[in-house]
């Protein structure tokens, strides 16, 4: 028998290596290449070389044929869960539908609305307009009856610090004041106390009405008004109080505000503040012009 490797004759006594696979030869144990070493390690090697790449061939043919049928398998369970999955899809589906009606009658009440709103803000502005119209008229009627006010109050005078006595005679009071300030008492028609306008640890004012015919008179009245400057009330009553007296315009209460408001927020700015015939006129400084202060929106704008 010979070596199925080399073609040398085996020896009867010698140990073989005898190969299991296809060729079934048998092989001194040196021409099996890497049986000593699988030997030493060892392995229990039963191919020869040449079988051994055949078997390894059907080990990897082996394998591939585990991968396929494992491949297959998962395709196989992948396309079993399709049914679900078209049927997942389906409700998926039904939902897009139902909320792509939802969007498409939102997008039809959102384009009502802006339709709406858009009424809306023209009605607002049409009612804003209207309310400054209104607003602006309000302040133009009342600034007319204010003047209408103080036009039926052009034919008096106010005459302030005077002492009250008990059982004075003011028509005696007011017509020394006149003679001290060189002015004749003939046009005046009434006097009285103004009760109702009396200030605390202050005596009421006293209210003088001249005829329709001395407005002239009252105008004196006024111009002369400066000579009271170095007299008091005791002059005038006997009394004992030491008051400054003044003679001034009668002017209404809004008048009355209006000037203090003048005064107090246009001190420092404007030098000179003062009435004539029921208006409060103002003036920067000598040489400007005079500015006729009207109402608190003519005065807020010369505070600015």
């Amino acid at each position: 028998m010979e070596c199925q490797k080399c073609k040398k004759v085996l020896s009867k006594k010698g140990a073989h290596f005898m190969c299991q696979g296809s060729c079934q030869g048998t092989f001194h144990r040196s021409c099996v290449k890497g049986l000593a070493a699988d030997m030493k390690a060892g392995k229990n090697r039963i191919y020869c070389n040449n079988c051994e790449d055949e078997g390894s061939d059907e080990e990897e043919v082996e394998e591939e044929v585990q991968d396929l049928e494992k491949i297959l398998k998962d395709i196989q369970k992948k396309v079993s869960a399709i049914p679900g999955l078209k049927k997942h899809l389906d409700t998926i589906q039904q939902s897009i539908s139902v909320l792509s009606d939802k969007y498409d009658t939102l997008l039809f009440e959102h384009e009502e609305s802006k339709g709406k709103i858009s009424k809306l803000e023209k009605t607002v502005a049409n009612i804003n307009n209207r309310c400054v119209y209104l607003e602006k008229y309000n302040i133009a009627l009342e600034q007319k009856l204010q003047d209408a006010e103080q036009q039926s109050l052009k034919q008096n005078l106010e005459i302030v610090g005077v002492e009250y006595i008990p059982g004075e005679k003011l028509r005696e009071i007011v017509t020394k004041i006149g003679d001290e300030i060189g002015v004749k008492s003939n046009d005046i028609e009434w006097v009285k106390r103004n009760i109702q306008a009396k200030k605390e640890n202050k005596p009421s004012s006293i209210m003088v009405g001249f005829k329709p015919s001395g407005i002239e008179s009252r105008e004196e009245w006024l111009v002369n008004r400066r000579k009271l400057i170095e007299l008091n009330s005791s002059v005038f009553t006997g009394g004992s109080a030491t008051n400054k007296v003044y003679i001034n315009e009668n002017l209404t209460k809004a008048t009355k505000t209006l000037l203090w408001n003048a005064k107090r927020q246009l001190k420092g700015t404007y030098k000179y503040i003062w009435v004539t015939n029921g208006k409060i006129l103002a003036k920067k400084k000598d040489g400007d012009n005079t500015i006729w202060i009207r109402s608190e929106i003519e005065l807020g704008q010369l505070s600015k």
